[in-house]
């Protein structure tokens, strides 16, 4: 028997820039300093960091946080 659905799951993906692994569209995302394409491990890093987001704050990927600040991506661009 079919698994029952109210809500089906995302059939569009794409691969990960960083790791290579499936991307869902829906948990994963675009990084706002580097505009990499990276699956919710590599964007997000923890459950914490993808509530904040949800709640505002800006995308920015685990490397691009724990990049030092003297790299060119140092500051969020808005726009």
């Amino acid at each position: 028997m079919a698994k029952f659905e109210f809500f089906r799951s995302s059939q569009i993906s794409t691969d990960c820039d960083q790791c290579g692994g499936r991307v869902d569209l829906l948990k994963g995302g675009v990084c706002s300093l580097c505009r990499r394409i990276l699956c919710y491990r590599d964007l997000h890093g923890s459950w914490l960091r993808r509530l904040l987001t949800d709640l505002g704050t800006p995308v920015v990927c685990v490397q691009c946080r724990t990049r030092p600040a003297s790299t060119p991506h140092d500051r969020l661009i808005d726009g």
